[in-house]
């Protein structure tokens, strides 16, 4: 295994869903001795601490029914940053828990690859195809749209602009189990 700057970046994102509780995510990982099993491998490392999101409003072309909107826009952009300025200086590490932090993490490092020239690969392992968009998210939760906002589908009013989408070819999803009707639809001509 080749040695990598690993880059510890906690993302206590707790927006993405109605139910609380991944705010924890970052400091378990730490706790439970990640930087040590990391360098144990022989990896340098970085611990950037945690994140806050972005200040951000709620746009009102956004279905009324969604949780936390605004917040997710604002750690949707911070992490979009953070992860566009990590991939500069070596391999990030995304700690948290809820998952609706893929939102900025994967747009970021998109934007590092098209910048570097380079395609993105995604390699999506859930039970979930989090392929939903705002408006056919039934649920509300935001942590079920990553891959539908970083493939650049129509809907995310008042996020960061996807600059650099991952082309849906690029994608892997494995161990889904889980899909919705309107994500199915979505997927089918995918």
């Amino acid at each position: 295994m080749t040695p990598q700057t690993i880059l510890l970046i906690g993302a206590p994102v707790d927006s993405g869903k109605d139910r609380r509780g991944c705010l924890m995510g970052p400091d378990a990982y730490r706790t439970a001795g990640l930087a040590e099993a990391l360098g144990d491998l022989g990896h340098g490392l970085r611990d950037l601490g945690n994140l806050c999101p972005a200040p951000a409003t709620v746009d009102p072309a956004l279905p009324a029914h969604l949780h936390a909107p605004a917040e997710t826009a604002g750690w949707t952009a911070t992490l979009m940053q953070a992860a566009e300025k990590a991939m500069q200086e070596g391999l990030p590490i995304f700690l948290g828990g809820d998952h609706s932090l893929s939102l900025g993490s994967v747009a970021g490092v998109a934007n590092h690859s098209a910048a570097m020239g380079r395609p993105q690969f995604v390699l999506w392992l859930d039970a979930h195809s989090d392929f939903h968009t705002p408006q056919t998210t039934a649920s509300g939760n935001l942590h079920g749209t990553p891959l539908g906002y970083v493939t650049g589908r129509a809907g995310f009013h008042g996020f960061p602009e996807v600059a650099n989408p991952v082309p849906e070819e690029n994608i892997c999803i494995l161990g889904l189990r889980s899909v919705d009707r309107a994500e199915r639809e979505a997927l089918q001509s995918s």
